[in-house]
């Protein structure tokens, strides 16, 4: 889970900034005196613990530059022309934010079912009791969009440990951790039932949709109930691939959806597919069940519904599909913004604990992971 820092070969000053040159990296890279006086790791304009700014960037004086720059171990240090506190930079900082880090959890699209025997569980012990263990089940999701706990106690106080080593469970009308069987009445949601459910993404009713979902098995009898899941990046770019005019009708349409019971009404849009500054797929939201009526021009209608339909045909090739069975004791937790899940009709018998995570909570427990594990110089093996 290690990320390699690339070494420094050279500092030169420039004009206009800073030029350093890193090792396996043809293109020198470029930091403005602005840039760099903004940017100082020095005590005195940065607070290590927090990483806030103390530096007033407002009234920085834009004819400061730098007049030497020297490595200093790990980190690069510039003295200034007006002899204010030298900069200092760290090498780990300059790589970043040229993008210079590589990343060991970029994910791994899939788009064939992996046979079940192959799926690594994760033992429970090794998820709450050690960073090494809870690292390889939150790498699984980082990378594969989902990832599996075996041996969890089939209590809610075990549910709950095991959420909580992700992060605090996030708050919804559901409540926090929240129990899910057909035998419940509080909530009138197609999931309450024991009918098949297609592949969909769960809160596109909410302007910011929970990042992650975790089901833990806690009872189970009958037949059926298997839970499914798409891997909906990699149906996104099947569709960029097949159908280049769907893909972009809808990154571009805005969808509407709604969730309504007595005293609720919630509702927000977006479209299905979401793509970032790069132009990458970040968030892929669709739920046919809780689409909210709305309307657009005949053309951009009809366009839209081709697409639609197209989306739904590609993810509803069960070729795509994984299907778990989650037995008393598993859990499973995946990533809401890129994995589709549905579930096949079931009879009997079947009781989940379930929550919801924030991406930035899940986020920023991998980071405090990864430091931790960068600062011993740990790599990550998979228990038995």
């Amino acid at each position: 889970m290690n990320i390699e820092c690339p070494s420094v070969t050279s500092v030169k000053i420039a004009a206009d900034g800073l030029v350093v040159t890193f090792d396996g990296n043809p293109k020198p890279e470029f930091y403005s005196w602005l840039w760099l006086r903004d940017h100082s790791q020095d005590p005195s304009r940065h607070d290590a613990a927090t990483k806030q700014r103390k530096v007033d960037t407002f009234n920085l004086d834009p004819l400061v530059h730098g007049v030497e720059a020297a490595l200093n171990g790990q980190s690069v240090r510039i003295s200034w022309s007006d002899e204010s506190e030298p900069g200092e930079y760290s090498i780990h900082l300059l790589a970043e934010v040229a993008g210079l880090l590589g990343s060991s959890s970029l994910p791994q699209f899939w788009s064939s079912s992996p046979s079940t025997q192959d799926l690594l569980r994760i033992p429970f012990n090794e998820v709450v009791t050690t960073d090494h263990g809870l690292s390889i089940w939150l790498n699984d999701v980082a990378t594969l969009g989902y990832g599996l706990v075996r041996n969890m106690p089939t209590t809610h106080d075990g549910a709950e440990s095991l959420a909580r080593r992700v992060g605090y469970p996030r708050q919804t009308i559901f409540g926090d951790l929240w129990k899910l069987s057909s035998e419940m009445t509080d909530h009138s949601d197609t999931a309450y039932s024991q009918t098949f459910l297609e592949p969909h993404t769960d809160g596109t009713y909410s302007h910011d949709a929970p990042g992650l979902q975790l089901f833990c098995c806690i009872e189970r009898e009958g037949d059926g109930g298997e839970s499914i899941l798409v891997d909906g990046f990699a149906i996104a770019e099947k569709l960029k691939i097949q159908d280049p005019s769907a893909f972009e009708v809808l990154t571009r349409v805005i969808v509407r959806a709604h969730y309504i019971e007595p005293g609720i009404h919630l509702a927000a849009e977006r479209p299905v597919i979401r793509l970032d500054h790069s132009g990458n797929v970040e968030q892929v939201s669709f739920n046919n069940y809780d689409r909210a009526p709305f309307r657009l021009p005949p053309l951009d209608e009809k366009e839209f519904y081709r697409a639609y339909a197209k989306f739904h045909e590609l993810l509803n090739d069960r070729e795509t599909w994984l299907i778990v069975r989650l037995n008393p004791g598993d859990a499973l937790l995946f990533d809401n913004w890129r994995i589709l899940h549905g579930r096949m009709a079931y009879i009997g018998h079947r009781v989940f604990i379930g929550c919801y995570h924030n991406c930035e909570d899940f986020e920023s427990r991998r980071r405090v992971l990864q430091l931790a594990a960068s600062a011993i110089g740990a790599t990550i093996a998979i228990p038995a």
